[in-house]
């Protein structure tokens, strides 16, 4: 199941750029809570924790316990969007998902390989990692933190689709036809026939006889100026 983690935040009194300039410069970092049909709430968290909090979890199905000044008890919430600086590693802005945990949600769950295809430790071939992410509907409690994939048995030519996946208390959303994985032929580096040196040496062939040619016609002239002259 997915990892949990917890960080606070306190309401905003102030909306609007202005306000979220100044916040950031007193090290906040600007952020909304939304969901469940709920009136949005404007909130703002601590830089610093943000970052650790980003930097240790897997953001698209870790569920986190808000909590927010104020409430009594934590928010269950999932990290929609962390919007970054364009060039420095500044957090300007971050969405808080209010759920439910009796709801079903739509989650993106990270998919790892698990071992070495045999078509690539014995044959040389190629392993291809299509897809990286699975879509998948489930309850909160059933997020799994990531979808491992056992490829070690793989041949050249062998894949593994979506369809083939066996996931209880999951609802895979994503297309079952998609292609996860697959292993490919090695690459064959076809070298160019030698045409270059083959023309290179038929080359003085010719300049040989169109030397000959020359040398014949200038005495063939030569031989009609004398029988003229004669």
């Amino acid at each position: 199941m997915a990892t949990s983690a917890s960080i606070t935040a306190d309401r905003r009194q102030d909306t609007g750029k202005g306000a979220a300039r100044a916040g950031r410069r007193s090290g906040r970092v600007p952020g909304v809570l939304y969901g469940r049909g709920e009136e949005s709430v404007v909130v703002s968290v601590d830089a610093l924790e943000l970052n650790r909090l980003i930097q240790s979890i897997s953001i698209e199905n870790t569920i986190v316990d808000l909590k927010v000044k104020g409430e009594k008890t934590p928010l269950k919430v999932l990290i929609r969007e962390v919007q970054r600086h364009p060039y420095r590693d500044d957090l300007l802005h971050i969405d808080f998902f209010h759920i439910a945990m009796d709801e079903m949600i739509h989650v993106d769950v990270p998919v790892l390989l698990v071992g070495l295809p045999i078509g690539v430790k014995d044959k040389g071939g190629v392993i291809d990692h299509q897809l990286r992410e699975i879509e998948i509907n489930c309850l909160p409690a059933n997020i799994p933190e990531k979808i491992e994939i056992d490829v070690s048995e793989l041949d050249i030519g062998n894949s593994v689709h979506v369809g083939d996946l066996e996931l209880p208390d999951l609802e895979i959303l994503t297309d079952s036809d998609r292609s996860i994985v697959a292993v490919l032929a090695p690459t064959v580096i076809v070298e160019p026939e030698e045409e270059e040196e083959e023309e290179e040496l038929l080359e003085p062939e010719l300049v040989g006889k169109e030397g000959e040619a020359e040398e014949e016609e200038a005495a063939a002239a030569e031989e009609a100026a004398g029988e003229e002259k004669a």
